[in-house]
């Protein structure tokens, strides 16, 4: 069984490896909470495989010396980024582990589903680094969320979007009460594919968030967080509407990506459930650790009573959308939440 034993702690050394490298990367350049937590699980799991095949018995096979595969000299390998890196290592675990969950057989059955469960942990690890993370980074990086409703837009819908799009905007979120889903569901497709690259939510319709592979947002009497991340899927941006402290703090820790906040002033786009305006910001933001949009009636021209408050985002729907030139306001509203900021 020796032969076995060193394929085995060769093997869990390749995968514990790769994911301390997924790990740096998710801690240490995506600082990003979830993907780092879907990489500590799949190393837990690893750990968990290991000390049922037994520590010293893997220890006591391995044999540095007579190993063939011994490189003297670092792999011949080029990465050009830090995420090519976390990549390459979270193949490399997720390949160990399957090795490990075959040769597993010949020791012990109970590590084989160890190494089975820690793969998939890989997998789902592999899907926050690479897919979730970035959309979070979106959020995270887009100080304004445009709200985008057809029959605001003064112009035609995909003049508006090709003008924020190209202003920078690259978070957007779709709302559409009054279309039918089969509606809904091609205007979404219409909208992503002329957004390359942008964060896009849908409002209420996590089916059809999920049939596109965009973010959902829900309100206080719409699908819980939880189901709509259930429906829309694992890697799916989840935003949730807030209007106090509580609902904040529910939301995020149910797993919003995000918050609405509001309403801030007087709007006409939508009948509000209250009016808490920008003395508000504060303490929520500093209540929750996930991005904040407070939302309502937000112009260029109040913007800086947000950013006096300590908001850092913003979403933003009539105000864009009804503009003659949707791009110039774009562009004012950033410059007023940068300019207290």
């Amino acid at each position: 069984m020796q032969p076995t034993l060193r394929i085995l702690d060769a093997n869990l050394n390749r995968a514990r490896e790769g994911l301390r490298t997924c790990e740096e990367y998710a801690r240490l350049a995506l600082n990003d909470a979830r993907s780092t937590h879907a990489v500590k699980a799949a190393r837990r799991a690893v750990a968990a495989c290991s000390d049922l095949l037994g520590l010293e018995r893997l220890l006591s096979s391995r044999n540095i010396g007579t190993d063939v595969g011994v490189q003297p000299d670092a792999d011949d390998v080029s990465r050009g980024t830090v995420r090519d890196v976390a990549l390459a290592g979270i193949k490399r675990a997720q390949e160990a582990l399957r090795v490990v969950e075959e040769f597993s057989q010949l020791e012990n059955r109970q590590a084989s589903a160890a190494a089975a469960k820690a793969r998939y942990a890989a997998y789902e690890a592999e899907q926050q680094l690479f897919v979730a993370a970035p959309r979070r980074e979106v959020v995270r990086g887009s100080p304004v969320m445009a709200i985008f409703t057809r029959s605001l837009c003064r112009k035609a819908w995909p003049e508006t979007l090709k003008a924020l799009y190209q202003a920078g905007a690259r978070l957007y979120q779709l709302r559409e009460k009054e279309a039918s889903a089969r509606e809904f569901a091609e205007f979404a497709a219409a909208f992503t594919e002329q957004a390359p690259g942008a964060c896009v939510i849908i409002n209420d319709r996590a089916d059809i968030a999920a049939l596109h592979g965009a973010g959902v947002h829900v309100g206080q009497t719409d699908l819980h967080p939880d189901d709509a991340r259930r429906v829309a899927g694992p890697a799916a941006i989840v935003g949730v509407s807030t209007h106090d402290v509580t609902e904040a703090l529910h939301a995020e820790a149910h797993g919003a990506d995000y918050i609405g906040l509001g309403a801030m002033f007087e709007t006409g786009t939508k009948v509000v459930q209250s009016q808490i305006g920008p003395a508000a910001i504060s303490a929520i933001a500093a209540g929750v650790t996930i991005p904040v949009f407070p939302i309502g009636g937000i112009t260029p021209e109040n913007v800086k009573q947000i950013a006096s408050a300590g908001g850092r985002h913003v979403a933003v729907s009539a105000a864009l959308l009804g503009a003659d030139q949707p791009a110039e306001v774009y562009r004012l509203l950033l410059a007023g939440l940068r300019e207290v900021g």
